[in-house]
């Protein structure tokens, strides 16, 4: 009976409610002002306002974005993890570059985006790091590494967001996975999941 209303809901065209939702993509000019953004990301920096009820919705959203890219400002320091809260929801910002490649004269440079953010809905409620690192007694940097390690980010990407070499990377993740007695990175990720705080 349940599958045949299933089949019934799908042949009349209703979507489920559980797809994921949309990436929250903003797009960034020369001058670390947003230019750009999806649905997504204005639900995201407008919650829990309704977006049709902001008054000036692009200086609202350049507001809430301004103290993020201030951060990028700086083109000596690169910053490490950013996050943007939204109401009691955490995303981690990853940031993407675009080329320098331009069509039209060098005045127009900065309508063109610089700089993607992708704001990645974190769940902060699976995974305790602090006491993680605690009990496998984890140095701050080898907590550091294996937070993005739990991002997704490769190895030449942990690398450039904490300033070490690639090599530094891994010897901090050798000694992480000798400190938590597994073999490598899917145990390491494997072994953090099924713990109990």
């Amino acid at each position: 009976m349940a599958m045949a209303g299933a089949a019934l809901e799908m042949a009349s065209g209703k979507v489920s409610q559980r797809q994921p939702a949309l990436p929250a993509l903003i797009l960034v000019d020369s001058s670390f002002k947003p230019v750009c953004y999806n649905a997504e990301a204005v639900r995201v920096l407008t919650y829990p306002q309704d977006p049709k009820r902001v008054h000036s919705l692009a200086k609202h959203i350049e507001t809430t974005l301004d103290p993020v890219l201030s951060l990028f400002r700086v083109p000596s320091q690169p910053p490490g993890r950013v996050c943007i809260q939204s109401g009691r929801r955490h995303y981690a910002a990853r940031t993407f570059a675009f080329n320098n490649y331009r069509h039209g004269p060098a005045s127009t440079d900065s309508l063109h985006p610089q700089l993607a953010l992708l704001l990645e809905r974190q769940n902060h409620n699976v995974v305790d790091l602090g006491s993680v690192a605690e009990q496998f007694h984890l140095t701050p940097r080898e907590k550091e590494t294996l937070q993005f390690l739990m991002e997704g980010l490769t190895g030449k990407e942990i690398a450039h967001r904490m300033s070490i070499s690639p090599h530094t990377v891994k010897t901090f993740l050798r000694l992480v996975t000798s400190k938590m007695q597994v073999t490598g990175r899917t145990e390491i990720l494997g072994k953090i999941l099924t713990l109990n705080f």
